[in-house]
């Protein structure tokens, strides 16, 4: 048939990108490595975990990368240059995950679900976190334990340890560590929708626009302002940078969040309530408008600095040290006793999100814009 099934770009199912004959094709590339990145969950830790393809490609430069995740990460993944093929975790695709065959597995998360995905593929080399028989997570490899160890021992992990995450799971693969960054891409036309965006409701005299990231992840609540304290904040951007436009960016779950916050400003089109239930890549292009974003440490923050946004970030329930903003912005440690905690409940009366002082983030504002 003259087909050469072994081409890096070849599927079987449809005509790759270059829509040619495979006889004389230019293009054709034979792997010589097969590699399966495992990152399942969180979506934020899925966005970080893309730092592993440009230290994947150093070592494997003629590999082809298969990464697989849960559906609603995909949007994370689209238009990376490194990945060859998405897998989505589904009943359908079960049969398909169990059956490939690989050089290298990088299994990233340390999960019941996820250390089990990892002792199902096939891979004649493992590194990262998989599952014994009892459904106890177990290193697979020697360059995992310092990792490993970080998830047992609260001491090393909250107040011990000063590698970001990043590095820590760079160094779990066993792979150069060269502090490269998250790989988050748009392609030219999503880039053509910021420009058209940023045209249709930032208002024409803005001389940029903050984002204020609204939200974070249900699962732990306390990552986020109160309404009142986000209000608080915004009012606090307009009286002190009043030529620049805030937009207002989350999703779905801050609906009615960003609707009450917006309802204090209802006259002032310099604050934008930018639509939250388009879908995470609608979320991205979004978030692109934005010079500068605020945020708790959650998928918005990830998004903004695989973006490679001006990012202000602040931490109460998470380890502010795991986080690397790459040399742009500020992070911010909430002022009580008890951060880090990863608790998803507090009774304390006076809560993290209480202790971000707005003075302090209208200075770091400043500093970044380089407004006297």
């Amino acid at each position: 048939m003259g087909y050469k099934i072994d081409c890096r770009l070849f599927n079987g199912y449809k005509p790759c990108k270059h829509k040619r004959s495979c006889e004389d094709c230019p293009h054709y590339e034979k792997p010589l490595n097969r590699i399966c990145v495992l990152s399942l969950e969180a979506m934020g830790a899925v966005l970080r975990s893309t730092c592993l393809l440009p230290a994947i490609k150093r070592s494997y430069p003629d590999s082809h990368i298969t990464w697989v995740t849960l559906p609603q990460c995909k949007a994370l993944l689209t238009n990376n240059r490194y990945i060859d093929r998405i897998v989505t975790v589904s009943a359908q695709s079960m049969a398909a995950i169990g059956f490939l065959e690989f050089d290298i597995l990088y299994s990233v998360d340390k999960s019941l679900e996820a250390g089990a995905f990892a002792q199902l593929i096939k891979a004649e080399k493992k590194f990262g976190f998989g599952l014994n028989a009892d459904g106890v997570i177990v290193p697979f490899n020697k360059g995992a334990a310092y990792q490993y160890s970080l998830g047992l021992d609260d001491e090393l992990k909250f107040f011990q340890n000063e590698k970001a995450e990043t590095q820590q799971i760079t160094e779990t693969m066993e792979l150069e560590w060269k502090r490269d960054e998250y790989v988050l891409e748009l392609s030219d036309e999503e880039k053509r929708l910021t420009e058209h965006r940023k045209r249709e409701v930032i208002p024409e005299a803005a001389k940029g626009v903050i984002g204020y990231n609204t939200g974070c992840s249900l699962l732990f609540p306390y990552k986020k302002f109160t309404i009142e304290r986000a209000t608080e904040m915004v009012k606090a951007w307009r009286e002190s940078f009043p030529n620049y436009a805030i937009a207002l960016l989350g999703g779905p779950e801050d609906t009615l969040r960003q609707r009450a916050i917006k309802s204090q400003f209802e006259d002032d089109p310099f604050v934008v309530n930018t639509p939250t239930e388009e879908g995470l890549r609608s979320g991205i292009i979004w978030m692109d408008i934005a010079d500068l974003v605020f945020s708790g440490c959650s998928l918005g923050m990830h998004i903004a600095i695989g973006l490679k946004k001006q990012v202000i970030a602040w931490f109460g329930v998470s380890c502010l040290q795991e986080v690397d903003l790459y040399g742009r912005g500020v992070r911010i440690q909430s002022d009580v006793t008890c951060s880090p905690c990863w608790k998803k409940s507090c009774d304390t009366e006076v809560k993290c999100f209480d202790r971000v002082d707005p003075a302090v983030i209208v200075e770091a504002t400043r500093s970044i814009l380089k407004i006297d």
